[in-house]
């Protein structure tokens, strides 16, 4: 138990769902890998091999206990539909996006301001490919890239270094291809996840 009652309904009811799906078809609509002798989901997120063994529903490695319930949200409603041309801000999601999408919006954005205080852009794309980012060109940003939250889950980061004049700021797109599979909430959290993990993979190699 971790104590907070709002993480452990979302984390019961993410259960329940999955407890009720043949598991070769949630790793076909996910994208991943089922593996029958271990009874288990094998893939990666943003650039880490993982493992979800059915008897329990834990994530070997352990992860963030949000990362661990947003993966399991994720395959309980994914669709298997794969990634588009679109991609759409948090505040342009639909079923409240436009108040709370835009709300993780801006707690991104303030992580960022806040956290990645360097300069060094070279130290910002290194710490992007240890989560698996692709760069993605032709953007004006000083870094764009697209990371993996799960197979068919992209999501691209644009963000903006810090000068003597402005802090770092960003922002994440998702897909359109995910938009039905998991609420404002939790599409959010991954934002802000992905958000948090660049900050720290920037700060480890800092120190």
């Amino acid at each position: 138990m971790t104590g907070n009652p709002q993480y452990e309904a979302f984390l019961a009811a993410a259960v329940e769902r999955l407890t009720t799906l043949d598991p070769t078809g949630v790793a076909e609509r996910a994208g991943i890998e089922y593996l029958p002798d271990a009874d288990a989901w094998r893939f990666e997120s943003f650039g880490s091999k993982l493992v979800v063994r059915r008897k329990d529903y834990r994530v070997e490695p352990p992860l963030d206990m949000w990362h661990h319930l947003s993966i399991l949200q994720y395959l309980s409603g994914a669709d298997g539909r794969k990634p588009g041309e679109r991609w759409l801000g948090l505040g342009k999601l639909p079923n409240g996006g436009l108040i709370r999408g835009a709300s993780f919006d801006r707690e991104i954005d303030a992580l960022l301001a806040r956290e990645l205080t360097t300069q060094d852009t070279e130290a910002l794309r290194a710490a992007a490919a240890g989560l698996g980012g692709t760069r993605v060109e032709g953007e004006s940003a000083d870094l764009c890239a697209d990371f993996k939250f799960m197979p068919l889950y992209p999501l691209r980061l644009s963000l903006w270094l810090a000068d003597d004049e402005f802090p770092a700021s960003g922002r994440v797109r998702v897909n359109e291809a995910v938009v039905n599979c998991l609420g404002v909430e939790a599409v959010g959290t991954v934002g802000l996840l992905l958000a948090r993990m660049l900050c720290d993979r920037v700060g480890e190699q800092q120190r």
